[in-house]
């Protein structure tokens, strides 16, 4: 009879132990498995914010360049050969900022559709792909004056599209 007992409790301590590794393995898997969906998680959560952050400073140089180009052209159009009345310190940095514009524009053109919504980058392209006139042979303030409606209107149009996209109100 002794040895009945003794083996009963062995029989039942190592279930006992059994049940308890069993327990122990499910916890620390289920611990993993949550670990492993929070990594999971925040590398997508980090890689939308970096998106949007991109996404985000996209608009913001397109957008200045386009106000830096339509300041330029504005300055321009109403100066009907007379001179803009700028000292030459003023107009030669608001050359500066066009020309900087200007290629910030065209590399945003080129590359913007990885950033930029494909409506945003429709606009930029169209901008790019309009008829201008000739500025060597047409009035100067007629060239201005064109170039400032097309890029104001591409502004006021790609405002819009950044603010729906980056849901701006």
């Amino acid at each position: 009879m002794y040895t009945f007992l003794i083996g009963i409790f062995s029989s039942v301590s190592t279930v006992g132990l059994l049940l308890f590794a069993v327990y122990l393995s499910r916890n620390w898997l289920v611990e993993r498995l949550k670990a492993s969906i929070k990594y999971e998680y925040d590398v997508r959560l980090e890689k939308h914010k970096s998106d949007f952050s991109r996404r985000e400073l996209s608009y913001e140089e397109i957008i200045h360049a386009l106000y830096d180009m339509t300041r330029y052209f504005r300055v321009h159009k109403e100066d009907y050969g007379q001179g803009t009345g700028l000292s030459d310190e003023r107009e030669q940095e608001l050359l500066q900022k066009y020309i900087a514009a200007s290629s910030s524009l065209n590399k945003a053109t080129d590359i913007g559709a990885f950033y930029v919504s494909d409506e945003a980058s429709t606009i930029l392209n169209n901008l790019r792909k309009r008829d201008q006139l000739d500025y060597y042979n047409e009035p100067k303030f007629e060239f201005y004056e064109q170039e400032y409606k097309e890029h104001q209107i591409a502004l006021d149009k790609l405002m819009k599209v950044a603010k729906k996209e980056l849901n701006i109100s």
